[in-house]
């Protein structure tokens, strides 16, 4: 029964529409991995070792059996695959479409992990997109595969996941870094749900053309000005929308370190396990490819700071 009256609620759209409107709207993108896996009856699947362990623990909680494969400095699979084993793709920094294109080809039950690529249109046997890396809402992820489960999932909530998202507002990043490793935390473990209402309704209030708008003009901006130090990776930004702009150097962890000092504040992908701590060419990556900032929250204006400080600390100017 319809609630009237009462104290103002928190002003959020009445229309819910999404991004990927034929989507399975689920509450994470690692359970949106764990639903394929039952829609498919997955018994065993080619998984990366360059990729988050989360990946890896959602299959483990399905049971299935994984069998990994390294990339090369293109972020293609090194191994050799059989042509009809089921096979996950992360989609690395949201920048290799045509390396989905051409392993679609190759592959039948080809899996995209788009996490990285929130735009990235469906390719393969089934794709997954998880939101919260591109906006500020608190869970949420999305499947796109013609398999439906008939499984009646119960709808999640987030309201208790929303702390690190207002409190930056009013007291900044570090303030709410503790809020949001715990929100992080609490995802772990979750059974599969529905996306809960104020997740689809905040979803449903961003202007989606505007932000790619402005991913593609600050990449275009970094690769203008970062382009001549950026060494070894070329990548063709071509109709990705990205989620990072690349940038390759072997002074890069210095280059964090300054960048942090500035209140400039650069992830690190995957943390660094024993999986491919050996592995030479995935190992040059994480320690030296620093995934630059570059969304829809700031302009190249504001990008300008983070060149000079590259700059200054790498020089060839």
């Amino acid at each position: 029964m319809m609630e009237i009256g009462g104290y103002i609620e928190l002003e959020l759209p009445k229309e819910e529409k999404h991004y990927h409107e034929n989507a399975v709207a689920l509450n994470s993108g690692r359970n949106g991995l764990r639903y394929i896996v039952r829609a498919y009856g997955i018994k065993k699947i080619y998984v990366p070792f360059f990729t988050c362990h989360v990946v890896w623990d959602a299959l483990r909680e399905e049971n299935c059996e994984l069998s990994f494969y390294h990339i090369d400095e293109s972020f293609l699979p090194r191994e050799n695959i059989e042509e009809n084993a089921y096979i996950i793709y992360t989609n690395y920094y949201g920048i290799c479409m045509e390396n989905i294109k051409f392993l679609a080809k190759k592959y039948k039950n080809l899996i995209v992990d788009n996490t990285m690529a929130f735009f990235m249109e469906p390719v393969g046997l089934a794709s997954i997109y998880s939101p919260r890396k591109f906006f500020g809402v608190p869970d949420g992820g999305y499947v796109i595969c013609d398999k439906k489960l008939t499984e009646n999932f119960e709808q999640d909530t987030s309201w208790q996941r929303f702390s690190h998202l207002i409190k930056r507002v009013d007291c900044g990043a570090n303030s709410a870094y503790a809020d949001f490793n715990q929100n992080d935390d609490s995802l772990i473990g979750e059974d599969i749900k529905k996306m809960s209402n104020l997740t689809s309704k905040m979803l449903s209030a961003i202007n989606y053309e505007d932000v790619k708008q402005k991913r593609i003009k600050n990449y275009l901006y970094l690769e203008e000005k970062l382009s001549p130090i950026n060494k070894k990776y070329k990548f063709n930004l071509g109709k990705n929308i990205p989620m990072y702009y690349p940038f390759y150097n072997d002074k890069n962890e210095q280059v964090r370190a300054k960048l942090l000092e500035n209140k400039i504040y650069i992830p690190r992908c995957w943390r660094e396990t024993e999986d491919y701590t050996s592995d030479e060419i995935e190992l040059d990556i994480h320690r030296h490819l620093l995934p630059l900032i570059i969304d829809q929250r700031y302009t190249p204006k504001d990008l300008e700071r983070m060149v000079e400080i590259i700059y200054g600390n790498i020089g060839n100017r």
